[in-house]
């Protein structure tokens, strides 16, 4: 084979490799948004998830709220029944 001949085929060969690695790196690219896609999907649900945690944790807080003043005012309701009650028995001369 002449060298003008090895050169061309040599060349015709790097082409082709070259050729052969666009195409891969056409598929990688298409893999890489197919996987980008899919996470930016799943992203989207953690997101609208933690979204929603948060605002059932503040409704929760808000109702711990509640049920602590309202155990409050029923605690201090019932030291005044017995504080009342206390005072009537002393007037009455019981206990």
């Amino acid at each position: 084979m002449e060298p003008v001949d090895l050169t061309v085929r040599i060349l015709q060969e790097i082409r082709d490799e070259q050729r052969g690695m666009r195409a891969d790196m056409r598929e990688m690219r298409a893999d890489i948004q197919a996987m980008t896609a899919r996470a930016d999907v799943r992203f989207e649900v953690i997101e609208t998830t933690l979204r929603d945690l948060a605002q059932q944790l503040v409704v929760l807080g808000r109702a711990v709220k509640v049920a602590i003043d309202d155990r409050r005012e029923g605690t201090d309701r019932w030291e005044d029944h017995e504080r009342r009650i206390a005072d009537l028995e002393r007037r009455a001369g019981g206990h």
